[in-house]
């Protein structure tokens, strides 16, 4: 219900909601208060070194800047140094005068203090989280999620409630929507992605509450006026602030404004945003003298190159490259021969990919987002909230086309998960239990075993996809070195037959690293295996791109009969085979899936599967062999190459 209804969600005790919001909470904050997570997790996850150390810094030195105390405060929790983490050197800034207007110019220096370092991070998430550090050491980082985890829970309930009615579908939903999901698994992680997400939640709620509240649901009457529009805008300003295509969250509130012609609260709210992200921003310039937090003389340290203050020998200037942003990146997508196919598949692996999948991931929104789809009543401000869904991931796919997933193999799309809250806010009445039911089904078969062990699943983020139902699901190929497998060395970036040699890659544990131009894949089992084509140096900072037209298949059956099935998608071979029988045959190959990543010419992906339905473990059929894999076939894949693009390069490829 819209217009001026003097009201505000009417709570009591004895309301289930309540009840079962704080048995959660109090869950939740028992486990924070108890799992030592230096301990469990022994090192950090993406960029929680730079989040940790700057949460640190501000709760214990009240600065803003990395010295060597705070190095030493990381090994007094954790066994390794700060992995990962983001430092730069700051600037100076000087006001000069200039014959144009207005007249004054901003001037940046170097900053005269070499050694003064600053974090090339966002630091709202740190300062929010820095008084229960300060409290209650690391465990207030959990404890600060878990308040804002309780918060979401009852917004998500009161907003539910509000919509259909029913405590029981309300409550039941509200559970689902939250736990059957990939968000609480970053309960446990020191990165701000909680944090946004209960801002977006927060936010949408204080704009849409008013669409759907009832009139005998009372209380005080700024939630339903423009006041609470224009702290909604307060906090998409903050979270513009952590991250910059927040600012997207903005289209909806003031269109609606727009819309019905409330000209002033459209106003009211952009100004309301610009002078809160604007002044953050100004703050960040203000404390490092660069507006932008990730511009300048910006480097990630890790342990195998050496920290700055480790010693005399490690600095700033002489262990690892400059890797500023000073510009948006858009992965030259916009020009590339391939940006329409790879967008295509993009579009594909977004929703249905193994590992960041929105089908597999974010379930119960998928259903609100259906239960939209097909309900009789969709208001303006709801199909507003279905455009910066649809607005926000085509952006994702154009500007991140091979990243869109956030990088560093997160559990699940990172960067997606804040723009989640808004499919609750699609969500029709509920009759009843049944869609809690169905989302907590399927939502629950694809999250269930992450999230009854967050800690693990986050150091092994690669673990939960290989078992089904997730293994019957796409290998999202233009995130390939972002997927899990990319961080192993055993498994990412092998070198393999060809001349000059393609790469391999091994997504699940069912094939071997290779034996020369050989490998083997496990009995029993079936594997799939990423091969790369190669970039081949032509000379002249030109560079030709092959692609794989056919692959030549040598296979060896193991100790037992087997039925050896390998397909590549475009072409497949089934074999009845005995034991020790050798066969040689060749495949067709797809058009493979084009890859340009960082600085690097475009490269093809092709994905081969393989099956076998036997297997031995030698060294129990030959005693002498020590040899203690269950073994099923042995393979050898020789490609045949095409020339598909030369690319002039003005410097060699870092990655071919």
């Amino acid at each position: 219900m819209t217009g001026g209804v003097a009201a505000e969600p009417r709570v009591s005790t004895r309301d289930p909601g309540v009840i079962v919001t704080a048995l959660v909470g109090l869950l939740l904050l028992t486990a924070a208060a108890t799992i030592d997570l230096p301990k469990a997790a022994g090192n950090f996850k993406g960029d929680e070194a730079t989040y940790y150390v700057l949460a640190n810094s501000l709760a214990r030195d009240f600065d803003f800047t990395f010295e060597r105390r705070d190095l030493i405060r990381v090994w007094e929790e954790f066994r390794g140094g700060p992995e990962g983490i983001f430092l730069k050197r700051g600037k100076v800034n000087q006001i000069r005068s200039s014959d144009r207007f207005p007249y004054l110019r901003r001037v940046k220096l170097e900053d005269p203090i070499r050694t003064r370092l600053y974090y090339a991070k966002s630091f709202i998430y740190p300062l929010c989280a820095a008084p229960f550090v300060l409290l209650f050491g690391t465990h207030g980082f959990l404890i600060f999620h878990a308040l804002l985890l309780t918060l979401d829970l009852w917004l998500v309930y009161l907003f539910l409630r509000a919509r259909s009615g029913p405590t029981a579908s309300a409550i039941a939903y509200a559970v689902v929507f939250l736990f059957a999901s990939v968000m609480p698994i970053y309960f446990v992680w020191l990165t701000p992605e909680l944090f946004n997400v209960s801002l977006v939640l927060v936010a949408f709620f204080l704009w849409s509450y008013k669409e759907v509240a009832r009139p005998e649901d009372k209380g005080r009457a700024w939630l339903f006026g423009p006041r609470s529009d224009y702290l909604a805008a307060v906090l998409i300003g903050v979270l513009t602030f952590s991250k910059l295509p927040h600012a997207l969250l903005m289209a909806p509130l003031v269109l609606l404004a727009v819309s019905r012609r409330q000209w002033g609260r459209a106003i009211g709210m952009s100004l309301a945003w610009a002078i809160v992200a604007g002044g953050l921003f100004t703050t960040n310039a203000a404390i490092s003298g660069e507006f932008n937090y990730q511009a300048g003389d910006r480097k990630t340290f890790y342990g195998r190159d050496g920290f700055p203050f480790a010693n005399e020998r490690e600095t700033f200037e002489n262990i690892g490259p400059v890797r500023g942003r000073d510009t948006v990146m858009v992965g030259d997508v916009l020009v590339n021969r391939h940006s329409l196919e790879i967008f295509r598949r993009n579009i594909g692996y977004f929703v249905f990919g193994r590992f960041c999948g929105l089908l597999p991931y974010f379930f119960p929104g998928v259903l609100s987002a259906a239960l939209f789809v097909t309900s009789r009543r969709r208001d303006v401000w709801q199909w507003l909230n279905a455009g910066t869904i649809l607005l926000a991931v085509v952006s994702m796919l154009i500007v991140w086309p091979f990243t869109y997933s956030g990088g560093g193999g997160p559990v699940g799309n990172r960067y997606f998960l804040s723009f989640y809250p808004l499919f609750l806010f699609l969500t029709p009445p509920l009759g009843g239990v049944g869609a809690a039911a169905v989302a907590l089904g399927v939502g629950g078969v694809f999250t269930a075993q992450i999230l009854l062990n967050p800690i693990l699943a986050s150091l092994r983020p690669g673990d939960h996809t290989k078992t089904a139902p997730l293994r019957w699901l796409p290998i999202e190929l233009t995130l390939l070195h972002d997927l899990p497998m990319a961080f192993n060395p055993d498994r990412s970036r092998l070198r393999y037959t060809g001349s000059p040699p393609m790469l391999m890659y091994l997504p699940d544990d069912n094939a071997y690293p290779p034996e020369g131009d050989r490998f083997w894949v496990r009995g029993k089992s079936r594997t799939e295996i990423v091969l790369r084509g190669p970039v081949a140096d032509a000379g002249g900072n030109r560079y030709v791109s092959k692609t794989i037209s056919r692959l030549t298949v040598d296979v060896t059956n193991g100790a037992y009969p087997s039925r050896v099935t390998i397909s590549t998608g475009a072409d497949s071979r089934t074999l009845t085979m005995k034991t020790s029988e050798a066969a040689h045959f060749d495949l067709a190959m797809p058009s493979g899936v084009p890859y340009h990543r960082d600085e690097n010419p475009t490269s093809y992906l092709y994905l081969v599967s393989i099956a076998n339905t036997a297997g031995f473990v030698p060294f129990l059929e030959a005693p002498p062999s020590s040899d203690a894999r269950f073994l099923g076939a042995q393979f050898r894949l020789l490609p045949q190459y095409a020339d598909a693009e030369t690319t002039i390069w003005s410097a060699p490829a870092g990655n071919r």
